[in-house]
């Protein structure tokens, strides 16, 4: 750091301290924030609004507004009638209770997109603030924050519907909302942050437990503040962080910006009770239809109580009806209704923050209140009339537009057969526990048909749901279910079985129906079938292996198979016109359909079944057997899986296992008969533990004063092996080099380790390895490293801030300060260098060597000249090097020494 730099800092150091003892400016502040509104471009509109004590002298009929970008401008004061200040600046608004409402507004065109910190700063809060000390002298500091980010899209901050000031009783809870409303349907969430001073320094007393008592919290979703329990008379401020974020275009939650308002809170002594609110909600309703309430607010003292609602249902186009203030003695009721209109469809729900406050009865008593938050969800409509209309090899579908114009497009999913969803009332899109799978998406408002001809299946009926969807990412309700099934103009299959697994001899039954539509004109008597076969669930090619000139003849024994490795997929073409001396003509194919293949998959004690289709019919159903000995040939049923996995538990590791599945299916249709029942091969495995231990869950307690290091590993969650046999732990010097493939400790039995001595600065990670190697032919297995913690040195560096070298031969030096023992306190550090400076920025003491100045240290003597320096506050600036697992750190110390003689 620079002389001229640490002149600067000199500078502050004594200004701030004359400014201590001074009151220099107006005193007046109490409340208020920054809110912005998008124009066009990067053009931003600004409302500054202030909350000042009416009483005191000062008053501003401007504010200078600092936009983040190097620029400033000044706006003047437009609210409130005519009076001294210069036209057009207005007076403000004169509140009760010795407040006034002061609001600017103007605009800014920022020259390129970037997230910029918007502030104002404005000489000084007002007197007598409890939790900022020396309050008349702070200067009051509000920001707000602004992201320009063209593939967000503009952004309006959110608007603080209640105002920034409140009462509250000793021993009574406090409560405030701001009634936050985002114009732009973003997500809002809520924070409590320090107050801010000179340059936006963070005021740290702003919740200092010793002053404001008991704890302030806010709620992260409503922001509704909740103080349980004042117990000190006196103003106070607090700060509240309202922030924004968007779905960007990769589906992540992008900050948007921020809004900080300053909260000023009055409590006072009182014998008051708040009034409650009734609970309230949540709400939902589709577009177009009528919303409505009670709101009922009752006092335990039988007070005067007054009702009142801010939120974004009252200040969107086509508003909600709220009559307020609705007045008279506890209890009193007021009503709530919003017709709805498409135009209020948005993602996020609407917010309503409904408030209630007593008077009281006794003379001067404050006015106390209570908070009751309401969200109205508005979603979208369902399109209606949906059609599916089959055709040959494929589904037509069509529906009516949306009734919200302002649909961005539709959704289609579809499933195999119904399921008869009907959505809850608030239940948007399509749900995935309904099965329906996303099928296609289609831009455009009056983008309302599609064609549907993605695998489908003969035999089955096909069912749809469509849903709308919005820029902003809502959704709106389904359809109702519509469907349609496939003219079935060609021969289905209904059985590919295995029934008999060998390398060479296999053999699987194939049965099929005949088409039930035939034109006779179109596709003239005479009809024959050929039977095509490949290898695998997909095969690329398929040979023709019989030809079946009967038109009942539908069924065929395939052999000399290797099913014991392969699968194998069959499909049936249909031929017309198959009489003598006429060459006969291929008609449509069947979907093909393939046989269930098994896969076995070894593990710990236990062998899992893999279960591999590939059929055109659905399957509900898979019934697995395990032979009872090896080479019986006899199985047993040992259970059933509804999902295409089986897991067969408790098996002895070494030994072998047989297996086969029977699956059961049906056309979803409704025309073919069922169950249709389906062999699997039969496929053997060996038990074995191959499965790595999960990865350990550590926690690591280290404390490096005392060269202490703990770290500690939990058993494995349920849903892990547990045959851990011992745990390794693992070290590297440093985060840019790998692990060793030796661990430092190993065959570790216990829940932890205790290291209490030597250099512990380094990284470590913990694996789990299992018993494996106690199994016939077993070999353990070693789990995956841990999450890596890294160990950094205390860097320990006290210095003294009062010094006496006046020959008494006590704290004669300005040097490291020593603990009990005499030792110094400097721990870790190196590459050290020291400079004192007196008030006025002149060097007067310099040393580059930690041990000389250890040692000997600043004697209170200026170097240059060797003559005593004067009693009084000098600076001093200490950099040095501190050992690091990482890149080594540069420290900055700087702070003040008192000499005195």
């Amino acid at each position: 750091m620079n002389s001229s730099l640490f002149l600067k800092n000199i500078c502050f150091f004594f200004l701030m301290s004359f400014l201590s003892h001074s009151s220099l400016w107006g005193t007046h502040n109490r409340a208020g924030e920054i809110t912005y509104t998008h124009i066009n471009g990067l053009t931003y509109a600004f409302t500054i609004t202030t909350y000042t004590k009416e009483s005191a002298p000062a008053d501003r009929c401007e504010l200078t507004i600092d936009f983040g970008d190097g620029s400033t401008d000044t706006y003047d004061r437009e609210n409130g009638p005519v009076g001294s200040c210069p036209f057009p600046a207005m007076m403000g608004e004169v509140l009760t209770g010795d407040f006034k409402k002061n609001v600017y507004r103007g605009q800014h065109t920022f020259s390129a997109p970037g997230i910029y910190v918007v502030h104002v700063e404005d000489q000084n809060r007002n007197s007598g603030v409890g939790n900022i000390p020396n309050s008349v002298n702070v200067p009051f500091y509000i920001q707000t924050t602004l992201r320009i980010n063209g593939q967000l899209g503009p952004n309006n901050s959110a608007q603080l519907l209640n105002p920034p000031i409140d009462n509250g009783c000793t021993n009574k809870p406090f409560y405030h909302n701001p009634s936050a409303f985002d114009p732009d349907g973003d997500s809002l969430g809520y924070q409590l942050i320090n107050c801010r001073g000179a340059a936006g320094i963070e005021i740290l007393d702003t919740y200092d437990p010793s002053i404001v008592s008991d704890p302030v919290r806010i709620d992260s979703t409503t922001g509704e503040v909740r103080w349980e329990v004042p117990k000190n008379v006196g103003q106070y401020n607090f700060a509240l962080l309202v922030s924004e974020y968007r779905i960007g275009p990769l589906g992540s939650w992008e900050f948007m910006g921020s809004v900080t308002r300053d909260l000023q809170v009055d409590i006072d002594q009182c014998n008051n009770n708040p009034p409650v609110l009734d609970p309230l909600g949540p709400f939902c309703v589709v577009a177009g239809e009528n919303i409505n309430f009670l709101v009922r607010a009752d006092d335990p003292d039988g007070d005067r109580i007054s009702i009142t609602g801010t939120g974004g249902p009252l200040v969107v186009s086509d508003p909600a009806t709220f009559i307020q203030p609705i007045t008279g003695i506890a209890p009193v009721t007021a009503f709530f209704s919003w017709d709805t209109k498409c135009v209020h469809v948005r993602k996020q729900p609407y917010t309503m923050h409904f408030k209630v406050k007593d008077a009281p009865i006794l003379f001067n008593e404050p006015e106390l209140v209570d908070f009751e938050t309401v969200e109205i969800q508005v979603i979208a409509p369902a399109p209606k009339n949906p059609v599916a209309t089959a055709q040959q090899g494929s589904i037509a579908l069509s529906w009516d537009s949306s009734q919200c114009i302002q649909a961005a497009g539709y959704r289609l999913y579809r499933r195999n057969g119904a399921y008869g969803y009907v959505p809850d009332s608030c239940e948007t899109d399509v749900p995935a526990y309904t099965g329906y799978r996303f099928l296609a998406d289609l831009p455009g408002y009056q983008n309302t048909t599609y064609l549907d001809n993605d695998s489908l299946a003969l035999g089955n009926r096909y069912c749809y749901l469509v849903v709308a969807y919005f820029d902003d990412g809502s959704v709106s309700q389904a359809s109702s279910e519509f469907c349609a099934a496939l003219v079935q103009d060609a021969p289905v299959i209904t059985k590919v079985d295995v029934l008999q697994t060998d390398a060479q001899n296999g053999r699987i039954r194939i049965e099929w129906i005949p088409p039930r539509t035939i034109d006779s004109v179109l596709t003239p008597p005479g009809y024959a079938y050929t039977l095509y076969r490949g290898v695998g669930l997909e095969p690329q090619q398929y040979d023709s292996i019989a030809w079946f000139p009967n038109y009942s003849d539908t069924v065929f024994t395939d052999l000399n198979l290797a099913t014991d490795s392969n699968a194998y997929s069959y499909k049936v073409a249909f031929y017309y016109q198959a009489t003598q001396g006429i060459a006969p003509v291929r008609g449509p194919f069947s979907n093909a359909a393939a046989s269930h293949f098994l896969k076995l998959i070894p593990g710990d004690e236990q062998i899992r079944l893999k279960i591999e289709k590939e059929v055109p019919w659905y399957t509900d159903t898979f019934f697995v057997f395990r032979e009872t000995s090896p080479g019986s040939a006899q199985f047993d049923s040992i259970g059933f899986s509804l999902a295409e996995d089986f897991i067969d538990s408790g098996r002895v590791n070494g030994e072998t296992y047989c297996y086969k599945v029977l699956a059961s299916g049906r056309y979803t249709g409704g025309l073919i008969f069922d169950p249709l029942l389906n062999h699997s091969q039969v496929a053997c495995a060996t038990s074995v533990d191959s499965s790595a231990p999960c990865t350990p869950q550590v926690e690591m307690t280290y404390d490096c004063s005392s060269s202490y290091l703990r770290i500690e590993w939990k058993d494995p969650p349920a849903n892990c092996p547990q045959d851990i046999a011992y745990y390794n732990i693992y070290f590297k010097p440093s985060e840019d080099v790998p692990f060793p493939p030796t661990p430092l400790i190993s065959n570790l039995t216990g829940s932890f380790f205790d290291a209490f001595d030597g250099d512990l600065i380094g990284c470590y990670a913990v694996s789990a390895v299992d018993d494996a190697d106690g199994d016939p032919g077993g070999q353990s297995n070693e789990s995956p490293l841990s999450e890596v913690f890294c160990l950094e040195p205390c860097p320990v560096l006290e210095l003294p801030n009062v010094f006496t070298p006046n020959g008494d031969g006590e704290n004669e030096a300005f040097s490291v300060v020593r603990d009990a023992n005499g030792v110094p306190r400097a721990l870790n550090i190196s590459d050290f260098s020291m400079r004192v400076y007196n008030r006025w920025g002149a060097q007067v003491f310099a040393s580059d060597d930690l041990d000389d100045f250890i040692a000997s240290g600043w004697d209170g003597k200026d170097q240059s000249s060797g003559s005593d320096c004067s009693e009084g506050v000098y600076f001093y600036s200490c950099t040095y090097s501190v050992r690091s697992v990482r890149d080594q750190q540069r420290l900055n110390q700087n702070g003040f020494v008192h000499l005195f003689r």
